[in-house]
């Protein structure tokens, strides 16, 4: 139990000083920009996030296979993936920008930072599979460290360009993040992984789908929705939201290795997980409910001061995904396709809401209920498979 908690520890760590990083980023871009160009970023990135839509799967994958001399030909293929999606992004480049009101040109630019995010996914779950999570913490609080200096020269050296200079910026970063996290996974020794079964396999596709649609779903129905500022401050609200399940998703990630190295305690790492879980929500959930006031505008900025009254739904609704998000990924660690399957359900209630949604409080009512009834929905599931173990 010793090295879980201290992986824990060096994930944990590293996630706290990478969402204080990620809140420097917003709180340039939104106090020096507003809730209008802040909303276009936020759409772009977004767009990114939906073109990487397989990207937690590769990490899935990884950590699941292990690190092998003989991934040569891996790396390749996932490079390869990164660029047919890059080429995907690029013809429909046109549709998105009238879709989500963005320069086309935007679109392709942000996009290319894809290429290698897949790659960097691949070589990041190999460290993780070997425990390596000190490495994993510098990496991502060194990536978070190169995205606040991108959002600072933008809104500086290129305050006249800011969106077209943060998208190079990123590019940028992303690159260098790739480059880095293959030198380090290449010093690894070899660590066999479990066999990939179909149903083992179809979990973690799955789930590691879900995980990107619970990042950027509701921000993006908002862009197309509403109107340029409303969706702005939209942004500005999940930017503050999606602080909780970012934290969880560490403790995740380390109960999922933990449970791959030690199989017979994997049911102690998910209840120490959880107790975890339970206490950075309370703490999250307390701190809303005490200075929704100060946390606004240190975050944002005085423009999205109209925030205050949806925090505490939509920090609830977070709440509720962190749950989620621990529950699905043990899913994963054991194989349970129910966990998943309950996971989808819940995910296509909340999709096909939202596109039903006119408001900037109705997207936060509806998440709330769709987040409440989808733990209700994998929790089940698992205590079906439970059962069905025991029996």
């Amino acid at each position: 139990m010793g090295r879980f908690w201290s992986d824990n520890a060096a994930l944990g760590a590293a996630t706290v000083a990478t969402g204080v990083l990620n809140t420097a980023y917003a709180l340039v871009l939104a106090h020096r920009l507003g809730p209008s160009v802040y909303g276009q970023i936020g759409a772009l990135n977004n767009l990114v996030s939906l073109f990487l839509l397989p990207m937690p799967v590769v990490g899935l994958v990884a950590i699941r296979r292990g690190h092998r001399a003989s991934d040569a030909a891996l790396s390749w293929g996932v490079l390869g993936l990164g660029f047919g999606v890059f080429g995907l992004a690029t013809l429909l480049s046109r549709q998105l920008g009238l879709a989500f009101h963005l320069a086309p040109d935007w679109v392709v630019l942000y996009a290319a930072s894809v290429v290698f995010n897949f790659a960097y996914a691949l070589y990041v779950g190999f460290l993780e599979r070997a425990r390596r999570y000190r490495l994993v913490g510098g990496l991502i609080v060194l990536a978070s460290v190169l995205g606040v200096l991108a959002a600072v020269v933008a809104v500086t050296l290129g305050r006249r360009h800011p969106v077209i200079w943060l998208g190079w910026g990123q590019v940028v970063v992303v690159l260098g993040g790739c480059a880095l996290a293959w030198g380090l996974s290449r010093h690894l020794p070899d660590v066999g992984g479990e066999p990939l079964d179909t149903r083992k396999m179809i979990t973690t596709l799955g789930v590691g789908t879900l995980q990107s649609l619970w990042g950027l779903t509701d921000t993006l129905v908002a862009k197309a929705e509403l109107t340029t500022r409303t969706a702005g401050l939209y942004t500005g609200l999940s930017t503050i939201g999606q602080g909780l399940p970012y934290l969880v998703s560490s403790l995740a990630t380390v109960m999922l290795t933990a449970s791959l190295d030690d199989p017979p305690r994997r049911a102690r790492y998910l209840a120490r997980t959880l107790a975890a879980t339970g206490i950075l929500v309370g703490a999250y959930v307390g701190t809303l409910a005490a200075f929704p006031q100060v946390i606004v505008r240190l975050t944002l900025g005085e423009a999205f001061l109209p925030l205050r009254p949806l925090l505490i739904r939509y920090g609830l609704a977070m709440a509720a995904l962190s749950f989620i998000q621990v529950f699905t990924t043990y899913g994963v660690a054991v194989g349970a396709y129910d966990a998943m399957f309950a996971g989808a359900v819940g995910t296509g209630g909340w999709i096909a809401l939202l596109l039903h949604a006119r408001s900037m409080a109705q997207l936060v009512n509806r998440t709330s209920l769709a987040m409440t009834g989808t733990v209700v929905l994998v929790v089940g599931a698992l205590v079906v498979r439970a059962r069905s173990w025991w029996s």
